[in-house]
C-alpha cells in the first residue's frame, strides 16, 4: 500500500502565509479536496507534485506521480509517447475515452472537452503511485463524464482530486478534505456526508460558541458590578467629609480597614478578571462567514439589440466537420442553453454569434482566460477609481472568495479570474450575457450564488454548461447540437 506524508508543511506567496504547519496523510483510495477560489488547493496539487517548494517541511511518499493540470494552454506530460505507442494499453483508453486517431495530431484546433478526455487518458496511461487531478471533469459533457468516472475507478493507488463537481467528488471519494480559512478538515467518507459532518461540526461550535459569550457577558456584568460597589466602598470607608469631632464614626472605618472590609471586594474584582481572562483564552474561534449572493442589473437603457435575429447558414468547425444552424431569434428574458456533446461546435457558435452583436450590449464570459486577458483585466481594474475597485472587491467576497489575495498580488486561481471579469462585469447594467461553461473552476457556494443571481436576472442569457444542476435551474429554452452525420452537425431549436 502506498503512502503519502505531509509534515509541518509551511509555503508562503510573497510573505503570505497560505499554509503554515500543515500535516496531512493519504493512502490508496480517492480523496477529494474542496474549498473556495485561490482556498490553495491548486497550491497543494503543485507542492505534492515539486512544481513548488514549500518553505517549511517535508513531503514523504511523492517520488512518483502524475499531474494533470486544469489549465490546457500546451500538451500534457507524456503526450507524445502516447501518441506514438501502440500498446493495447493506449488503444483501450482512447476506446474508453472515444478519443480519435486523428485529434493526437491536431492538438490546438481540438475543442477543450477533446483535449480534457486525452489529458485524462495520458494521466491513466502513466505508471504512477499518485494521480493528482485539478477540476478533472472541466469542459466534459455528461456522457464522457460518466465515462471518465468508470476510468478513474480503475486506479487503486492514491488518487487526489481537486474538483467542483458534486457528482464526480460522490461517486470516485472515500476521503474528503475542506480547507476553510486556511484549517483543513479531513473526513474518512464521501463528499456528501463530509460536509454534512462539517456543517454539523460548525453548528456545534457555534452553539458551544454562543454558550461562551453568555458566560462572558455576565463575568463582565458581574465585574462592573463588583467595580461599582469597591466605588462605593471606598466612598463609604473615607474620613473626608466626617466631622473631626465624630470620634465614634472614625474609629468604626478604622476597624473596617483593621478587619479588611475594605479590601474584600477589590480582591474579588482581581478574581472575577483572573477567571474572565481564562475564558477569554479558551474561547472558541468560529470560521469567518461573509455574506454572499449577488444581484444582477438589466439595463434601463434603451437599446436595439433585442430582438435579435440571425439568418440561417453553417459555419466550418475544420477540414472535414460543418456546423448548420436555422433562422435565430433571442427576445428579451429568454435564457437559452446551448447543449451538445465535446466538440460539436458549441463555442464556434458562440463566437460566431458575438461577431455579429455590438460588443458593448454584451457580457461574454469565455470557459478559460489566457494570460493576455488576465493581464489587460488587471490593467483595467488598475485604473478604477477606488470606489469602483471596493465595489469589485465586494462582489468577489459575495462569491465566497477573499479579495486580499488578489490585492496583495496573489496569483488568481482561474476560479477567481472568472469572478473578478464578472464582478468588473456587474459595474455597468447589463442586456445580454453569453456564457460559455460558465461553472467551469467556480467552487460550490460561488455556483449557488451565481446560480441563485440568474435565476432573479431580467435580462437575456445564452448559455453553454455541462452542469446539469445549473441547467435545470436556469434555462427556458433549449437549443441542442445534433449529429447528422460523422461531420455534420446541425442546432435544434
Amino acid at each position: 500500500m502506498q503512502h503519502l506524508q505531509i509534515n509541518n508543511l509551511t509555503f508562503k506567496y510573497q510573505d503570505i502565509d497560505i499554509f503554515t504547519n500543515l500535516n496531512l496523510s493519504f493512502t490508496n483510495g480517492w480523496t477529494g479536496i474542496i474549498g473556495t477560489n485561490g482556498s490553495g488547493k491548486t497550491t497543494l496539487l503543485k507542492l505534492i507534485s515539486k512544481k513548488l517548494k514549500p518553505h517549511f517541511g517535508i513531503i514523504i511518499g511523492n517520488d512518483l506521480f502524475y499531474y494533470c493540470n486544469q489549465k490546457m494552454d500546451s500538451l500534457p506530460d507524456k503526450f507524445e509517447e502516447f501518441r506514438d505507442d501502440y500498446s493495447s494499453k493506449k488503444y483501450k483508453l482512447k476506446e474508453l475515452l472515444s478519443i480519435e486517431d486523428e485529434w493526437l495530431y491536431r492538438w490546438e484546433s481540438l475543442s477543450y472537452g477533446e483535449k480534457k478526455r486525452i489529458q485524462i487518458a495520458i494521466a491513466l496511461y502513466s505508471e504512477t503511485d499518485i494521480l493528482l487531478l485539478d477540476e478533472p471533469t472541466n469542459h466534459l459533457d455528461l456522457l464522457t463524464k460518466k465515462i471518465v468516472i468508470i476510468a478513474l475507478k480503475k486506479f487503486d493507488k492514491i488518487g487526489i482530486i481537486v474538483s467542483h463537481d458534486r457528482e464526480i467528488l460522490d461517486s470516485l471519494c472515500t476521503n474528503t478534505v475542506i480547507i476553510k480559512n486556511k484549517n483543513f478538515y479531513k473526513y474518512n467518507t464521501s463528499y456528501s456526508n463530509a460536509t454534512l459532518e462539517f456543517e454539523k461540526e460548525q453548528n456545534s461550535l457555534k452553539k458551544e460558541f454562543d454558550k461562551q459569550n453568555q458566560k462572558i457577558l455576565s463575568l463582565q456584568k458581574t465585574i462592573q458590578t463588583q467595580k461599582e460597589k469597591v466605588s462605593q466602598s471606598k466612598s463609604k470607608f473615607s474620613k473626608k467629609n466626617i466631622d473631626k469631632k465624630d470620634k465614634s464614626s472614625k474609629e468604626k472605618i478604622n476597624l473596617a480597614k483593621l478587619t479588611g472590609k475594605d479590601k474584600n471586594d477589590s480582591k474579588k474584582v482581581d478574581i472575577f478578571n483572573t477567571k474572565l481572562e481564562q475564558l477569554n483564552s479558551q474561547k472558541i474561534i468560529l470560521n469567518k462567514e461573509y455574506k454572499k449572493g449577488i444581484i444582477i442589473e438589466s439595463s434601463s437603457k434603451k437599446h436595439n439589440l433585442l430582438p435579435f435575429s440571425l439568418k440561417s447558414n453553417s459555419i466550418k468547425l475544420s477540414d472535414e466537420k460543418t456546423l448548420f444552424f436555422p433562422d435565430i431569434f433571442i427576445n428579451k428574458g429568454d435564457k437559452i442553453a446551448l447543449l451538445g456533446d465535446n466538440g460539436v461546435g458549441k463555442s464556434s457558435f458562440i463566437n460566431y454569434l458575438i461577431s455579429h452583436l455590438n460588443q458593448e450590449d454584451i457580457f461574454f464570459l469565455p470557459q478559460e482566460i489566457d494570460a493576455k486577458n488576465e493581464k489587460e483585466l488587471f490593467e483595467n481594474i488598475s485604473n478604477l477609481s477606488d470606489e469602483k475597485k471596493g465595489e469589485i472587491f465586494t462582489l468577489v467576497t459575495r462569491l465566497s472568495s477573499n479579495p486580499k489575495n488578489l490585492l496583495n498580488n496573489q496569483t488568481p486561481s482561474s476560479g477567481e479570474l472568472k469572478k473578478l471579469l464578472f464582478a468588473k462585469a456587474l459595474l455597468e447594467n447589463i442586456d445580454f450575457m453569453i456564457l460559455d461553461e460558465p461553472t467551469n473552476h467556480m467552487d460550490i457556494d460561488s455556483i449557488i450564488s451565481f446560480q441563485e443571481a440568474l435565476e432573479k436576472y431580467k435580462g437575456t442569457v445564452l448559455f453553454i454548461s455541462h452542469d446539469k444542476f445549473f441547467i435545470e435551474r436556469i434555462q427556458t429554452k433549449t437549443w441542442n447540437i445534433l449529429k447528422k452525420t460523422p461531420f455534420e452537425f446541425y442546432i435544434k431549436i
